[in-house]
């Protein structure tokens, strides 16, 4: 049996490498786990977000908005048992670029004098979090002990 010291420096050493905090610098948002939800709060101006958590025994939960606050309950009948669960949030940002179109699908869309189509840039985030318990763990004293 591990002890429980060798899981928590494990557990430590990973979410310091991809904690909730370094995956809010990186999109923006922000990440709040607590209980046995995971919830991302998106900046003003980001739009069109999906948020998916990978648990343990495989399954994905996925969560789309159009803005605002995306969160996910894992437990109760999404419940995937303790262990290691990884997430991802992918988000359309304020920032534009052009894409040249070099095929027509059918749609109807505006087209500069270039054949170009103006779309969002997209940007995404990810992180991992432990469950223990049939709880997130509370990992932000580990967190900073392991930096």
């Amino acid at each position: 049996m591990i002890s429980l010291r060798i899981l928590v420096a494990a557990s430590a050493i990973g979410l310091a490498w991809a904690s909730p905090s370094e995956a809010s610098d990186k999109l923006g948002a922000g990440v709040s786990l607590s209980g046995t939800t995971i919830s991302v709060a998106l900046p003003s101006g980001y739009s069109n977000a999906t948020l998916s958590v990978a648990g343990p025994d495989g399954r994905v939960l996925t969560r789309s908005v159009k803005g605002g606050v995306s969160a996910i309950d894992i437990g109760g009948a999404n419940a995937m048992g303790d262990g290691t669960y990884n997430y991802q949030v992918t988000a359309a940002s304020p920032e534009k670029r052009s894409v040249k179109v070099t095929e027509d699908n059918g749609r109807e869309i505006q087209l500069n004098m270039r054949g170009e189509i103006t779309v969002p840039v997209g940007e995404q985030a990810s992180g991992t979090f432990i469950v223990k318990g049939g709880r997130i763990v509370d990992m932000t004293g580990i967190e900073e002990a392991a930096k």
